[in-house]
């Protein structure tokens, strides 16, 4: 069979609701009661156009911050005032957001164009994937690493485009659109996959290195069986933790690729981790902290349920998810309490970024914030 491709998010949630009657469809929780234990002040904001795709996130580099924004525009920006430096139309639609590093700002577009910029806005060489980009162009260690549509993760020369490697599998017949980028560490790339798989390459040749199966496929039909890898793993010293849709949060040893250990989760909002806690906001927008040396469920909070809840990020004892309705929440990472909200403009559906102790949030609307705690 053909493969085919879901979005994930309301289109996916509709469809499995439609298998179903229709009180499995999540009502969204009332916006909690909170008696915030301190403000969140906004450095700056940006409005920069709507955003083309929901799930975009600002990218970081040094002092410098590019963002996505409007159907074909990209924009660098200065991090400390949110004063644009310049910015760039692509020849077609953009997709996947923005790569930022090693003195290049990368962009994709629906079309399989790759382009680069220098930090002046010149455009320094272009390239083409097999399909359309799906996640943030990748740039360490001399490469740019792009995910397309099919599966496919290619990686050309930073400093011309030359194409270096490619790194492919069979995907199965059905599979959400899958926007979580590459993660490298070192000379290490950590790339989770449809079907619940995560792969560790080599940087420099694309080599396989070992395999994991973060969850296994069940069920009866082809909707049930969809366990997807959908959200960037993350890494921290020796152990590498990644979920899956309708599948399980594992981790595991980053060296030999052995299990540390497994929870049934199910999410496509991605993960945090920090040395005490793994933290997940689940597919219900249940936002769950888990010990990171064995599993243990420290806590969840459930009163975010059915507000399309953003990944976690994490500054200290205080951790942000974003939601649909435009709300920035704030949980302790001791008990999941809620100690502040911010109301912005637009949904925030990819996590906040982490920058010098600050969080730095992207909304559907295109609007850009730096916002810290008083």
């Amino acid at each position: 069979m053909k493969t085919s491709s879901l979005f994930a998010g309301a289109l996916l949630a509709a469809l499995l609701a439609g298998c179903g009657p229709k009180s499995n469809v999540p009502v969204p929780s009332p916006l909690p009661v909170v008696q915030n234990k301190f403000t969140l002040t906004e450095a700056w904001r940006q409005s920069l156009g709507s955003a083309a795709s929901a799930r975009l996130q600002p990218a970081l580099f040094g002092e410098l911050v590019a963002v996505q924004n409007g159907e074909k525009k990209v924009s660098l920006l200065n991090l400390a005032t949110g004063a644009e430096r310049w910015s760039a139309t692509l020849p077609n639609p953009a997709a996947g957001g923005v790569g930022l590093g090693e003195k290049l700002l990368v962009a994709g577009t629906v079309k399989g164009e790759v382009l680069a910029f220098d930090l002046q806005g010149k455009q320094v060489w272009q390239a083409r994937t097999s399909s359309e980009i799906m996640a943030p162009p990748v740039i360490a260690g001399g490469l740019v690493l792009v995910r397309s549509g099919d599966g496919r993760l290619t990686a050309f020369a930073a400093a011309d485009g030359a194409l270096k490697w490619t790194y492919s599998r069979q995907q199965p017949a059905l599979v959400l659109r899958n926007f979580a980028a590459p993660v490298v560490v070192g000379d290490l790339v950590y790339y989770g996959q449809a079907g619940g798989k995560l792969v560790v390459l080599s940087l420099r040749e694309g080599r396989v290195l070992w395999e994991a199966a973060v969850a296994q496929p069940r069920g009866a039909s082809e909707v049930e069986r969809v366990a997807d890898v959908v959200a960037a793993p993350v890494v921290d010293g020796s152990m590498v933790c990644a979920v899956a849709y309708q599948g399980r949060l594992s981790c595991f040893n980053t060296q030999s690729g052995s299990l540390v250990w497994s929870r049934e989760v199910s999410s496509w909002n991605g993960l945090f981790m920090d040395n005490k806690a793994v933290y997940v906001t689940d597919d219900k927008g249940y936002v769950v902290a888990y010990e990171r040396s064995s599993g243990r469920n420290l806590w969840r909070q459930e009163k975010l349920y059915g507000r399309g809840v953003s990944g976690p990020a994490v500054i200290g004892r205080n951790l942000m998810v974003g939601d649909q309705a435009g709300y920035l929440h704030v949980l302790n990472t001791e008990d999941g309490s809620f100690v502040a909200r911010h109301a912005t403009r637009g949904a925030v559906v990819a996590a906040p970024q982490v920058v010098n102790g600050q969080w730095l949030v992207q909304t559907q609307k295109g609007v850009i914030s730096l916002l810290g705690t008083k």
